[in-house]
């Protein structure tokens, strides 16, 4: 298993920022004990990171599992190889259908499962605003 590293940093290290970050959600019609089945994913920008997993989880229920990634375009990567500038940094859960071929892909596909029964407490100010599209809400089907 990947052991969890903590560094402290000089804050002045980073020399560009996005205030418009575009997540991926992934929807999985997973099985009772695996993350592997359908795949339903949507790109959601204008809010942060807390309420897209708000939305996720109150899109799963207790039926689906869920993961968020961070959508990076990376240009120089265009450059080099176009059409492969689009790719993705797993911020919670990972991709249902990869196979777990190490104790942490293990570890993570149980934490998405166990997911549906504990659920991440959002606090209510933090939540994704009413209104917003919500089509498996509670892990029912799309509407």
């Amino acid at each position: 298993m990947n052991e969890i590293e903590i560094l402290q940093v000089d804050e002045r290290d980073g020399s560009w920022e996005q205030d418009r970050p575009r997540f991926r959600v992934y929807l999985h019609g997973s099985g009772e004990t695996e993350t592997h089945g359908w795949t339903d994913t949507y790109d959601i920008t204008g809010a942060d990171v807390v309420q897209v997993i708000d939305w996720a989880q109150r899109q799963a229920g207790d039926k689906l599992t869920y993961a968020v990634a961070l959508v990076v375009d990376d240009g120089e990567q265009e450059r080099l190889n176009p059409g492969t500038a689009r790719g993705l940094v797993w911020l919670l859960g990972a991709d249902g259908n990869d196979a777990a071929h190490t104790a942490s892909d293990v570890a993570v596909q149980r934490r998405m499962l166990e997911r549906r029964r504990e659920p991440i407490v959002v606090p209510v100010s933090s939540r994704m605003p009413a209104g917003v599209v919500e089509p498996y809400a509670g892990g029912g089907s799309a509407t």
